[in-house]
């Protein structure tokens, strides 16, 4: 049998094999439903769930599950172990960001690494002298290239309370913004047009505002930070983001699929589905 025949036998079983694959593959199983007992917890644990709409509440439900499933959630910094309460309240402040029908679980998120409190991590950036600092930084969360996310879990008990940090849902913007390599500041999206030109105007504004009202100056160090800040005080402070920033307030309930102030206000929202 001459070199080309043999090569063309193995593409055939190649191909077949192939096609028997396709065939015969497992089909992801659809996520089920959460328990009774955490759809209660659910509420209590994170306050901003009640803003979903009933449309909306499978799908939530389906995302808080999935995540549950398919992340790995680590101790960290002393912490003996991450109990459900606390996993449940992590899962669902991050399924928040995931009511777009077409969206995933943060698919490259592999584990949460739970610290009980803020802690150290080593600086990597040189100063204005080209030097790196010696001292470690203290933090609140990180998120890693997409991988991980690092979380302190006195500050996620903070944004449960009201606190206008919200450190996972911070974090998880990070992850969003991992998802569309080469652009930072936005999530993957279909059409760039609006949220550049409101995201860049805003942008600018918070690096001219000295004493901004509503967002958190340390939106100014980056467009990545500043999604990630606009994120929180969407969440966190929605009445003074909509009264002090009405474009900003509508783009992100658009991307976000929520209204939280017209929910509270008891008015019928119409956000934009495309």
């Amino acid at each position: 049998m001459s070199d080309a025949q043999g090569l063309i036998g193995l593409l055939v079983v190649a191909g077949l094999a192939l096609a028997l694959w396709r065939l015969f593959r497992p089909t992801p199983l659809p996520a089920q439903p959460l328990p009774d007992r955490w759809q209660a917890r659910l509420a209590e644990l994170v306050p901003p769930s009640a803003w979903v709409p009933p449309e909306l509440r499978a799908l939530y439900e389906s995302r808080v599950e999935t995540f549950l499933k398919t992340k790995r959630f680590v101790p960290c910094g002393g912490l003996e172990q991450v109990g459900d309460e606390q996993r449940l309240a992590i899962a669902g402040y991050a399924a928040l960001l995931l009511l777009r029908p077409d969206a995933q679980v943060f698919p490259e998120l592999r584990s949460v690494l739970l610290y009980p409190d803020a802690f150290l991590v080593p600086q990597t950036e040189p100063d204005e002298m080209g030097l790196v600092p010696d001292e470690p930084e203290e933090r609140l969360g990180e998120s890693w290239a997409g991988e991980r996310v690092l979380l302190s879990w006195t500050d996620v008990e903070a944004a449960q309370q009201g606190d206008s940090v919200n450190v996972v849902v911070h974090e998880f913007a990070h992850q969003l913004d991992d998802e569309e390599h080469g652009m930072e500041g936005a999530p993957r999206l279909q059409d760039y047009g609006r949220w550049s030109k409101v995201m860049q105007k805003e942008y600018a504004r918070l690096q001219r505002h000295r004493r901004p009202p509503v967002l958190d100056p340390y939106g100014a160090e980056s467009p990545g930070e500043f999604f990630g800040v606009v994120t929180e005080a969407f969440f966190q402070r929605p009445e003074e983001l909509r009264r002090h920033h009405a474009e900003l307030y509508a783009l992100l309930a658009d991307y976000y699929r929520l209204d939280p102030v017209g929910i509270s206000a008891g008015e019928t929202a119409e956000i934009a589905l495309s």
